[in-house]
């Protein structure tokens, strides 16, 4: 996980959309959030559009990530080899049956702008995520996550902003911030019963998820 946010995981939980500007990759936050889920033995669900599960195995065991079969539920959004004529509100539908049936209380997308690459409506993809969300919220987990980053600009993610326990922010900066820095991480943090809070973090690098505070304007 990322050592520095060990013990918040009360804050980190619920909804968390991330935004990915330039080369900044969200990648990070799905290992801190499977490494979380590891340790305290929930179930998750991770669905991916860029990495297949061994490329997941291999960041995982150079990261010191337990990967439990037992515990993870691994879903492609497009298959291998598959046809190019893609049904994406049955795929969506699809994936959303196999959450279900998995009853996991962590979900992490790698990259949910894809659905919009392939022409669904941003709204849609919003529906889509809040039927995922009220699933989760149905199983009752205080330390259930639903992890929905975003590779491009994209509507859903600013419908999504206002909506969400956790925006990320993700942008990728120079080795003026440290010798390994590779992205910047700045969460905005909403809270039922206090002020919006902000954070930020630059993360040294995708597998080794070490981070340092860093003030944030």
């Amino acid at each position: 996980m990322i050592k520095i946010l060990k013990g918040q995981e009360y804050v980190f939980n619920g909804l968390v959309v991330c935004e990915e500007l330039g080369n900044a990759s969200s990648l990070p936050m799905v290992l801190h959030f499977l490494s979380v889920a590891s340790t305290s033995n929930q179930k998750v669900t991770i669905i991916t559009s860029k990495y297949t599960e061994t490329n997941y195995k291999l960041v995982c065991s150079k990261a010191g990530i337990r990967w439990v079969p037992s515990q993870i539920n691994f879903l492609e959004i497009l298959q291998p080899f598959g046809s190019f004529d893609v049904d994406v509100k049955q795929t969506m539908d699809d994936l959303i049956e196999k959450i279900s049936g998995h009853g996991s209380s962590v979900i992490l997308f790698d990259d949910v702008s894809l659905f919009e690459q392939l022409g669904t409506k941003p709204v849609e993809v919003v529906i889509f995520l809040h039927k995922i969300y009220s699933h989760l919220k149905k199983a009752k987990a205080e330390s259930s996550v639903l992890f929905a980053p975003f590779s491009i600009c994209s509507t859903a993610s600013t419908l999504l902003q206002n909506r969400c326990r956790v925006f990320v922010q993700m942008t990728p900066v120079g080795h003026g911030f440290g010798k390994d820095a590779s992205s910047k991480a700045v969460f905005t943090i909403r809270s039922q019963s206090g002020p919006t809070t902000k954070k930020g973090i630059l993360l040294s690098g995708e597998r080794t998820i070490n981070g340092s505070w860093v003030s944030v304007e």
